[in-house]
């Protein structure tokens, strides 16, 4: 195990909380195929109930410090939240088939509605998971979202991009900490300069890879005089190596960022330590699309679980003596429509 987490070795009166994760390849794939058939025999009614046992099983799966994670939703207020989702997706469809021209005002209410998707999302996937009898929350509010977003795109697009890692460090500090465990606040100081090292280094490693083996395949299909299928054959072979590159730049990003999200944020009385390492990620990413393709998606619960046993494993809390966690009374529920929305339209709204 590397670096992160032995930076963030307990001192005296400190102790190491590494998460553990007993779930299991076989026992997910039974939840999965059932989940899967039920879900197509009842045109995606089932969903909802397919969504939560997923859920529920993986978070029971997931221990700290002795103690499992909890999944409290209900998957009727996930049908719920899922039915309206469906129907905006339908009115969008519909609407924009007829007059084409009501998709520019469907793109600029959801513009919007985004930063209220958000917050709503985050506080129902926080509001119902818990751990040893207390509750996460999230206590972001529209306006704040709005405002983080807003900062995000103006950054982003004034600066032509160059400042696109200082605004998603400034959206994820905006997410982790509005969220807390009972009354317990969470803080993160993730910084944009860090960020915007492992982004670059991404994009080299990328480039480095695929761009000579796409002008060493331009250069073969321009002078090799191939047949026209074979120039075709040629050209999918290229997009191997090319997609390689993607993959290995993907996987260090992805490493690097969650190490410097994690090892940046802390609570009162404990602190976070991730060490993801970027080549083992990109080993396990690449096993797991050769099992997935070789297995027409059977692999899929077995990826799923390695996966997430590997980041589990690179997780870890130290925590200093033994903090005390109020419980949250004033928490009231909140509907599912929020995520359901974002799950339709492929929203990112992890941290």
């Amino acid at each position: 195990m590397s670096t992160a987490v032995e930076a963030v070795a307990p001192a005296a009166g400190e102790r190491l909380v590494r998460a553990e994760f007993t779930g299991s390849a076989g026992e997910y794939f039974r939840i999965w195929i059932v989940n899967l058939f039920f879900t197509l025999v009842t045109f995606g009614i089932y969903s909802a109930w397919a969504k939560v046992r997923k859920r529920r099983y993986l978070y029971g799966s997931t221990r700290f410090d002795g103690a499992t994670l909890d999944y409290f939703a209900s998957p009727k207020a996930v049908l719920k939240g899922r039915i309206i989702a469906v129907i905006v997706v339908l009115a969008y469809a519909f609407l924009g088939e007829i007059l084409p021209m009501s998709r520019f005002v469907f793109w600029g209410i959801a513009l919007v509605m985004l930063p209220w998707l958000v917050v709503r999302a985050y506080q129902f996937n926080a509001r119902n998971s818990g751990w040893r009898g207390l509750r996460f929350g999230f206590d972001g509010t529209t306006g704040q979202a709005a405002r983080q977003w807003a900062a995000m795109v103006g950054l982003t697009l004034i600066t032509f991009g160059i400042a696109f890692p200082w605004a998603v460090a400034r959206m994820k500090r905006f997410v982790l900490s509005h969220h807390v465990f009972g009354k317990t606040p969470i803080t993160c100081e993730m910084k944009g300069g860090p960020l915007f090292a492992i982004y670059l280094l991404a994009g080299l490693i990328v480039a480095a890879i695929a761009v000579p083996c796409a002008i060493l395949g331009g250069v073969a299909i321009a002078f090799l005089g191939l047949p026209e299928g074979y120039q075709w054959g040629l050209g999918l072979l290229i997009l191997v190596p090319v997609y390689g590159g993607y993959l290995v730049g993907y996987a260090y990003s992805e490493a690097k960022t969650a190490n410097l999200l994690w090892n940046s944020t802390h609570a009162p009385g404990m602190r976070f330590a991730s060490s993801l390492s970027a080549w083992r990620l990109t080993k396990l990413y690449l096993g797991n699309i050769l099992a997935v393709g070789c297995t027409a998606g059977l692999a899929i619960p077995w990826a799923a679980i390695r996966t997430l046993r590997y980041r589990l494993e690179c997780f870890s809390i130290v925590i200093e003596g033994e903090p005390v966690h109020e419980a949250n009374p004033a928490l009231p529920r909140v509907g599912a429509a929020g995520q359901e929305i974002g799950d339709m339209f492929n929203l990112d709204l992890g941290v």
